[in-house]
């Protein structure tokens, strides 16, 4: 048996040394002539784990979890293994036995989070991420897992503050930083997004990605502030397609939370347009109002002529509602027609606010400026900067 300890030890101190091939010749002579050693199969499993061995790998540490079924490790290197050959669900099974063992392993909740993200099971993968942070909260790679798994949710405000707590925790997690940037660019907060891109460049100036996807997040910033109304003065309102192909005429307006607010008018549809303080009296707030909601969406879009795409790829012509309510968002914003469906859709779906390019998107009851007793409902688009 002391023949077989010295075997033991040579081989570790192999191992240790980077001989990896001679560790693992000594380890199979190990197991070979005492196969219950549960901690041999475990060495020998993370030495073939090192070389890509995965399916040799996984045979070995198979074996460690069978003699010492206790051993988290062994069934942490298991189910990772598992991963890599594609057995998620076996993966899973030798996780949630180690989570059995040790509820508050990080690493253990973290990988099951992670399979079941790859599963497409996001709800389960949420509820073991959120345990992963708990145990370990300090760890950037589990926020960072976190946040994807919230953006496959669709909730990205919540992904958002997981890629953020991600970058405090570990400020060089660079994938965790260029998802950031992509998903402030998802809502139109195209500042924040350079920002992020230049902070990864100053960490990783080769990152030919990030800088170009800084310079097309530049390009299309200057193109945004060129197009939308908000923050601009009435004078784009009126040279603009919402006004121009909507038809809209000015009419008596008011004042509101006294601040001034003009009133346009159109067939089946009202504009309020809240103008700052400034000596430039820009323009903080946006309202499309549609005086007639049912004949509005009854109506075929003849005047912006927006086309939808339907799920199963069709294209036809939208009705006044949407028609108007999609120019209306792309005007507002100066966000692409893409956008602008999207935001609508978030808002139709019951979100009760959604942020976009540095506004907030609500439906929202108000009242008519020039009849302040009566109210009126519609899509208000808003300068956070305003509120």
């Amino acid at each position: 048996m002391a023949d077989l300890e010295t075997l033991r030890a040579r081989a570790l101190e192999l191992l240790v040394k980077g001989d990896t091939a001679g560790g693992i010749t000594d380890l199979k002579q190990v197991v070979a002539e005492d196969p219950d050693d549960a901690e041999a199969w475990l060495h020998l499993g993370t030495a073939y784990t090192a070389i890509n061995h995965v399916a040799d790998a996984a045979t070995a540490l198979r074996h460690a979890v069978e003699f010492d079924g206790e051993d988290v490790e062994a069934r942490l290197a298991y189910g990772r293994s598992l991963v890599r050959l594609g057995k998620l669900d076996d993966a899973a099974f030798q996780l949630l036995q180690a989570s059995k063992v040790d509820p508050s392993d990080a690493r253990v909740l973290k990988e099951l989070g992670v399979i079941f993200y790859d599963k497409r099971l996001y709800d389960k993968a949420a509820t073991w991420l959120l345990k992963a942070t708990a145990a370990a909260p300090s760890d950037g790679r589990v926020h960072y897992a976190l946040g994807l798994v919230f953006e496959a949710k669709r909730d990205i405000g919540a992904a958002i503050a997981e890629y953020r707590e991600a970058i405090r925790c570990d400020p060089g997690l660079i994938d965790a930083r260029r998802t950031l940037a992509d998903a402030l660019a998802s809502i139109g907060e195209h500042e924040a997004a350079i920002a992020e891109l230049t902070a990864l460049l100053e960490a990783d100036r080769r990152n030919e990605q990030a800088a170009r996807n800084r310079e097309v997040l530049e390009r299309a910033l200057v193109e945004m502030r060129s197009r939308r109304l908000l923050g601009r003065t009435t004078r784009e309102l009126e040279q603009s397609a919402l006004f121009g192909e909507g038809q809209f005429r000015k009419r008596e307006g008011g004042r509101v939370d006294d601040k001034e607010v003009l009133r346009f008018v159109a067939p089946m549809t009202e504009l309020y347009v809240t103008l700052g303080s400034g000596a430039e009296r820009s323009i903080e707030a946006l309202m499309l109002v549609l005086t007639d909601p049912a004949k509005a969406a009854r109506a075929e879009d003849d005047v912006f002529k927006v086309t939808v795409i339907g799920k199963d790829g069709s294209q036809k012509a939208a009705n006044y509602a949407t028609g108007v309510s999609l120019t209306f968002l792309r005007e507002a914003l100066g966000c692409p027609m893409t956008h602008a469906s999207e935001l609508y859709s978030r808002l139709v779906g019951g979100e009760p606010s959604v942020e976009w390019g540095g506004a907030i998107l609500s439906f929202a009851s108000v009242p008519r400026p020039d009849k302040p007793s009566e109210m009126k409902n519609g899509i208000l688009a808003t300068l956070k900067t305003a509120r």
